[in-house]
């Protein structure tokens, strides 16, 4: 046989070796992913996307433009955009965007801080009077869960607010908000006295106005304009779960943040929330109480249990039949992930790391 005649050979039996290893690989693979994927993990990624689930709807949503900046603020889905455009002396509202004007007698030339604090009272008072009117006529469902607590509208958590509005109303302009979460846990298995066995979760009261009757974090709220996470997480947990301040200095540390972008629980506006998350181990003779309201009542939860529970799945769209308030499931997987519960081998693993901060987290 001609030399050459042998390279040729010899070559195409190398590319058959090199195919086979590949298909051989393809097929371990394969079997290595039936093997060792949870389907716990993967139903844990399905509510957490299931809680992030806005997105679609948020690119075909208008920027929320404040005064002469050219930034967007905020998302404002279509039927909102409609109501807005009912007061074209505070908002102007094209296909391109919702804008909120600045009255020429508000643009005055003094010092710095005097102008934007003189420009954001009037902007504030403007709007105000837009949502309280909206608020009278019962046009807009979310107004209905008027809290008289001030939201600062702002481009991160760090930045000077650009616009004051009633709580409620922040979902209405899809601006990003921020809340704080404590995951209270204890520890009771004598052979691992660093790993938790249980978590302790509170019921929301009926009479809350938002998810009522729902499971809960043991302690959570929303941030106010100018509260600073450790403070707020602070008084959640005192006027919450009685947890006594003292301890709650010592032993509460700040350990991650989670994000996404949702529905409010009436879909007329964006929920693009970021959640301050916070860790606190509890002795085990210790039972929190229900002290302002917000809670009906707690129940500790073992490690299996909640896994199981927050794995099964959510079938309707309007999360009726979840059992817990749409966020919590979020920030308690990433306590299972932080706490090493669930398996990093799992093929399922890395997307939903990825998935439990799926909106900007700043």
């Amino acid at each position: 046989m001609h030399p050459l005649a042998n390279i040729k050979c010899a070559r195409q039996a190398h590319s058959v070796r090199i195919a086979l290893a590949f298909a051989l690989l393809r097929h371990a693979a394969s079997l290595a992913t039936m093997s060792s994927s949870c389907p716990q993990l993967k139903g844990l990624l399905d509510r957490v996307k299931h809680n992030d689930r806005a997105g679609e709807a948020a690119r075909s949503a208008l920027p929320f433009v404040i005064g002469n900046e050219n930034k967007a603020m905020g998302l404002v889905l279509p039927r909102m955009a409609k109501e807005f455009s009912r007061f074209p002396s505070v908002f102007s509202v094209t296909n391109d965007e919702v804008r909120l004007i600045d009255q020429s007698e508000w643009l005055i030339n003094d010092s710095p801080d005097y102008s934007n604090n003189y420009l954001l009272s009037h902007r504030s008072e403007a709007v105000r009077d837009v949502l309280e009117s909206m608020k009278t006529k019962d046009v807009v469902p979310a107004l209905r869960g008027w809290r008289n607590e001030p939201f600062a509208v702002r481009e991160s958590f760090h930045s000077s607010p650009e616009l004051i509005v009633e709580r409620a109303a922040a979902v209405l302009f899809g601006v990003p908000a921020y809340g704080v979460f404590v995951n209270g846990y204890t520890c009771e298995d004598t052979s691992n006295c660093c790993r938790p066995t249980h978590v302790w979760v509170g019921k929301r009261s009926m009479m809350k106005q938002t998810w009522p009757n729902r499971l809960d974090s043991l302690a959570a709220g929303g941030l106010a304009a100018g509260v600073l996470p450790r403070q707020a997480i602070l008084s959640e947990c005192t006027e919450e779960a009685g947890i006594d301040e003292s301890y709650l200095q010592e032993r509460i540390r700040a350990v991650s943040a989670v994000s996404y972008t949702g529905f409010n629980d009436d879909m007329w506006g964006l929920k693009r929330d970021v959640l301050f998350c916070f860790d606190l181990e509890l002795p085990l003779n210790f039972e929190p109480e229900p002290v302002d309201g917000e809670m009906e009542s707690f129940q500790k939860i073992p490690i299996d249990s909640l896994l199981e529970m927050l794995a099964s799945p959510i079938l309707k769209a309007d999360d009726s039949d979840n059992l817990w308030k749409p966020n919590v499931g979020v920030v308690l997987i990433d306590f299972l992930v932080r706490h090493g519960i669930l398996d990093s081998d799992d093929p399922y693993f890395l997307e939903l790391i990825d998935a439990l901060r799926g909106a900007r987290c700043a």
